[in-house]
C-alpha cells in the first residue's frame, strides 16, 4: 500500500473511530455524597450508548478512605420519540451499570477517584466525586444521583433516572393494585379512606390499565369524572403502556369527541417514557394527550377511541434481555360514557346565560369622562375556574343618552383550567350630562355546590361634556345653530286666472300614450329585480356554493388518482377557507381558520367545529409540513380516507348553511 493509501486509511480509521464513540458517554455517579462513618452509599459507573457497544469491567481507582463491601452489573434500555429521516421515530439508548457499595472509614472531606473503562476499544474517564463524612450517622434518605459535572459543563440529562426508582415503588404499587382494579370495573367507586392513593397520579373517576402482561402496548384513558352537568369540565389524559423497544408510532385515529367543547391542555410533540409498576408488572408509561372536556348538552356523551399502530419489539424469553424481531400492533383506548345532567331548572335566574363554574365579573371603562358623540369602551370581563368561553354577554341596561352600537370579544382558556371572556362594547354619549352605566347582575351555576350564584358589578358614573368637533345637528350643538325663524312674506290667497283652451305642442304629444308609460315602467321593474339579485344573491347563493365545491373537487380527485398530496391538501384547504367564508360572511380567504370558526353562526361552531379544526389541520400539514414529517399521510389509501372525511365535513356545512 502507497504512503497515500495508508494516509487515506489513517484518516478513515480515525473518522470512524470518533464517529462510533460520538454517542457514547461514560459517568459516575452516588446515592448521596453526605453521611457519617460507617455509612455505606452506592457508587455507580453507568455507560451509555445509542448503539451496542462492547464494554469491559470499569479499572477501580485507589479507594483510600472507604471500604469495598460488594459489587454487581445491571442493564437497561430507554427510548425517546424523535424526528428522524422517515418521520417520527424512537432512538433507542442503552445503558450497563457497574454498581460499587461502599463505606466511609474516616472523617473529613473524601474523594473517589476517576474510574477507567473500555468502550469498544476507547478508554473513558469518569470524574471524581467528593463525598463529605462526618462523625454523625446520616440516615440514607431519598434515593436520588449525585451526578459530578466539569466545569462549566450543562446538566447531563438522564432518561434511566426513573428506573432506579422501580423497586421503591413496587411494594407502594402493589398495595395501590385493588384500588386500581376497582376503579377500571367500577368506574364510579368511591375511594377507600384506608387505601393508599396513587403517587404523582390525578384521583380519576374511571382509568383503565393493562391487565395482559404479554400485550407489546396498551393505550391507558383516565378521566375525572363520570357524571357532570352540562358545561362542568371533565378532564381526560391518554397514555401509552409499552413492556418491549417501539420503534414506530403513527396516531391512526384521534377521539372525535362529539357532544363536547374541547380545550388542549396538552398534546405533546415528543413522547417521553417513564416506569409504572402495574400489578407487579413493570411497564414504560408516557403520556399521550390531555383534554379538558365541556359537555355542550344533556344525555350521554362519549370519550371515543384514540387508535395508534405501532412496530414493537418484545423482550424475547431465554435470551437474557434482549428483543426479538418487530412486529406492528394497532391498540385502541377504550370508550368512556359521561353522563351530562341538565342544569337545574329550580330557582334558575332570568339573569342567567350560561356560565358553569366558578367566576368573578367585573365592568370598566378606560375614562369616565368622554365628549359627546364620541365612541368609548364598556369592558366587561370574566375571569375564574371553567370554560368562560361558553358565555354570553348578559343585557346591558344602559340609560337613556348612552346608545350600544358594537361590541366583539376576545377568550383564552389556560391549562391549570381557568379561562377568561372580555366583552368590549362600543357605547356613544348621545347628550351631555352626568350619566350612570347601572350595577350589572350575572348569575352563574356552581357544579361543586349544585347551586346558582349571582356577581354584581359596581355602577359606573360617566361625565359627558361637550365636543367642540361634534357635527352640526347634533345633541352638543343644537342650541347653537337654532336661529329665530324669519318673518314669512304673507301672499294673497288667490286662485290664478283659469285657461279656457288648452291647445297641445305636437312634441308633446306622445308622452300621452298609455302603452309608452306601461313599457317605461316594466323596464324599470326589470332592473331593479335585476340589481336585487345581483345585490342578495336571490335563488343563486347556494346553489351557486354547491357548483364551485363540486367543480374544485374534480380538481382533488385529479390530484388524488396521481398521488399529489400536496396539490391534494391544497385543494381541499382551499375549499375549507370558501365554505367557512360563505358561513361566516367574509370571504375567507384573508382569515385565520380559528378566526373563522368564531365567525361562523355559534350552532354550527358547536356540532362542527372540532371535526372542521381537526380535518383542516390534517390537509394543512399535507400542503405545508416537510415530507419527513407526513408520514403515513402520504399514503394514497390514507389521502382517500381522509379526503373521503373532509368532503362529509364540508357537506354537513353546507347543510347547515341551508338551513338557516
Amino acid at each position: 500500500m502507497t504512503k497515500t493509501g495508508n494516509f487515506l486509511f489513517f484518516l478513515s480509521f480515525l473518522f470512524f473511530s470518533l464517529f462510533a464513540h460520538a454517542n457514547t458517554t461514560v459517568q459516575s455517579t452516588v446515592d448521596r455524597n453526605e453521611m457519617g462513618v460507617g455509612d455505606t452509599f452506592t457508587l455507580t459507573v453507568a455507560v451509555v450508548s445509542t448503539d451496542d457497544v462492547d464494554v469491559q469491567d470499569p479499572r477501580i481507582p485507589d479507594l483510600d478512605g472507604f471500604d469495598l463491601l460488594n459489587n454487581w452489573q445491571s442493564t437497561a434500555v430507554a427510548q425517546k420519540l424523535v424526528n428522524g429521516p422517515q418521520g417520527m421515530q424512537f432512538e433507542t439508548q442503552r445503558r450497563k451499570e457497574f454498581h460499587y457499595m461502599l463505606s466511609a472509614k474516616k472523617t473529613g472531606t473524601l474523594s473517589v477517584s476517576s474510574f477507567e473503562v473500555v468502550v469498544n476499544g476507547k478508554v473513558f474517564r469518569t470524574q471524581p466525586i467528593v463525598i463529605k463524612v462526618g462523625t454523625q450517622s446520616v440516615g440514607p434518605g431519598p434515593r436520588k444521583r449525585a451526578v459530578p459535572q466539569a466545569p462549566g459543563m450543562p446538566p447531563m440529562e438522564d432518561p434511566f433516572e426513573s428506573m432506579d426508582q422501580a423497586e421503591d415503588e413496587i411494594f407502594n404499587q402493589l398495595l395501590r393494585q385493588r384500588q386500581r382494579l376497582l376503579q377500571q370495573q367500577m368506574g364510579q367507586m368511591a375511594p377507600d379512606e384506608n387505601m393508599p392513593s396513587a403517587v404523582g397520579l390525578p384521583e380519576a373517576a374511571f382509568r383503565s390499565l393493562p391487565t395482559n402482561p404479554n400485550e407489546a402496548f396498551f393505550i391507558s384513558v383516565e378521566v375525572d369524572k363520570t357524571e357532570v352537568y352540562e358545561g362542568e369540565q371533565v378532564t381526560v389524559n391518554w397514555y401509552i403502556y409499552t413492556r418491549g423497544q417501539m420503534e414506530t408510532l403513527d396516531r391512526l385515529k384521534f377521539p372525535s369527541l362529539k357532544g363536547f367543547w374541547k380545550e388542549i391542555i396538552e398534546e405533546v410533540p415528543s413522547i417521553q417514557f417513564s416506569e409504572e409498576i402495574v400489578n407487579g408488572v413493570p411497564w414504560k408509561k408516557a403520556l399521550l394527550a390531555s383534554h379538558a372536556l365541556f359537555p355542550i348538552k344533556a344525555g350521554t356523551a362519549v370519550i371515543d377511541e384514540y387508535k395508534i399502530k405501532s412496530r414493537v419489539r418484545l423482550p424475547a424469553q431465554g435470551l437474557g434481555g434482549f428483543y426479538g424481531r418487530p412486529y406492528e400492533y394497532t391498540k385502541s383506548s377504550a370508550r368512556v360514557p359521561i353522563k351530562v345532567k341538565p342544569l337545574p331548572v329550580e330557582g334558575r335566574p332570568s339573569d342567567f346565560t350560561g356560565a358553569v363554574g366558578q367566576f368573578e365579573v367585573h365592568a370598566s371603562v378606560e375614562n369616565t369622562t368622554a365628549p359627546v358623540n364620541q365612541p368609548f369602551s364598556l369592558k366587561v370581563r370574566f375571569e375564574g375556574a371553567g370554560n368562560a368561553k361558553l358565555i354570553d354577554l348578559p343585557v346591558l341596561n344602559l340609560p337613556t343618552g348612552l346608545e350600544q352600537y358594537d361590541t366583539k370579544s376576545e377568550s383564552k382558556f389556560f391549562k391549570n383550567g381557568r379561562s377568561y371572556k372580555e366583552f368590549e362594547v362600543l357605547v356613544i354619549p348621545r347628550q351631555e350630562g352626568s350619566m350612570v352605566i347601572p350595577a350589572m347582575s350575572i348569575s352563574m351555576f356552581d357544579p361543586h355546590t349544585k347551586k346558582y350564584y349571582t356577581k354584581t358589578t359596581q355602577a359606573i358614573t360617566l361625565s359627558i361634556v361637550n365636543n367642540p368637533n361634534a357635527p352640526v345637528g347634533s345633541a352638543s350643538r343644537l342650541a347653537e345653530t337654532t336661529k329665530p325663524a324669519a318673518p314669512q312674506k304673507v301672499v294673497e290667497n288667490r286662485l290664478p286666472d283659469p285657461i279656457m283652451v288648452w291647445e297641445p305642442s305636437t312634441a308633446a304629444s306622445i308622452v300621452y300614450k298609455p302603452w309608452l308609460w306601461a313599457l317605461v315602467y316594466g323596464v324599470m321593474s326589470l332592473g331593479l329585480l335585476l340589481k336585487a339579485q345581483n345585490e342578495f344573491g336571490w335563488g343563486r347563493r347556494r346553489r351557486s356554493l354547491k357548483d364551485l365545491v363540486q367543480k374544485r373537487y374534480k380538481r382533488v380527485d385529479g390530484a388524488l388518482q396521481k398521488g399529489d398530496y400536496r396539490k391534494v391538501g391544497a385543494e381541499m384547504t382551499n375549499i375549507f377557507y370558501t365554505v367557512l367564508g360563505e358561513a361566516s360572511g367574509t370571504g375567507g380567504a384573508a382569515t385565520e381558520i380559528s378566526r373563522l370558526l368564531e365567525m361562523v353562526p355559534p350552532s354550527l361552531r358547536r356540532d362542527h367545529g372540532d371535526d372542521i379544526a381537526k380535518t383542516f389541520e390534517i390537509f394543512q400539514t399535507m400542503s405545508f409540513a416537510p415530507e419527513e414529517m407526513l408520514g403515513s399521510l402520504k399514503d394514497p389509501a390514507q389521502m382517500k380516507s381522509h379526503v373521503d372525511h373532509g368532503k362529509k365535513v364540508i357537506t354537513a356545512v353546507i347543510s347547515a348553511i341551508e338551513s338557516k
